[in-house]
């Protein structure tokens, strides 16, 4: 899957969130699957391209406000999985606090 041939695609046919276009569909139009859309996405994101996003899906904006909503699920979701890593280093302590009871 390239990067540039979905930002020219979503450029062209998804201006907008009320143009949005879910992964399933770009999917089909590009016969790979959600992993491979979502690397691209994130390609095209960090090299600064306005690629946002809603419930909808995905869209192509220049708009300052739709931008800053998709900052702002990132966000979200960047607390959820430190939230997610926070729970699974507690495991990995309290292992380590029960081995080292073990031992003594």
């Amino acid at each position: 899957m390239d990067s540039e041939r979905l930002y020219l695609y979503l450029k062209n046919n998804h201006i907008s969130s009320k143009n949005a276009v879910l992964s399933k569909q770009l999917e089909a139009a590009f016969s790979c699957k959600g992993t491979e859309i979502r690397r691209c996405i994130n390609t095209l994101r960090t090299r600064g391209i306005p690629i946002c996003s809603s419930a909808d899906g995905y869209f192509y904006s220049e708009d300052p406000a739709d931008i800053a909503r998709t900052v702002s699920q990132l966000r979200g979701r960047i607390e959820k999985i430190e939230c997610a890593q926070n729970g699974m280093s507690q495991i990995i302590l309290s292992q380590r606090r029960n081995e080292n009871a073990e031992e003594n």
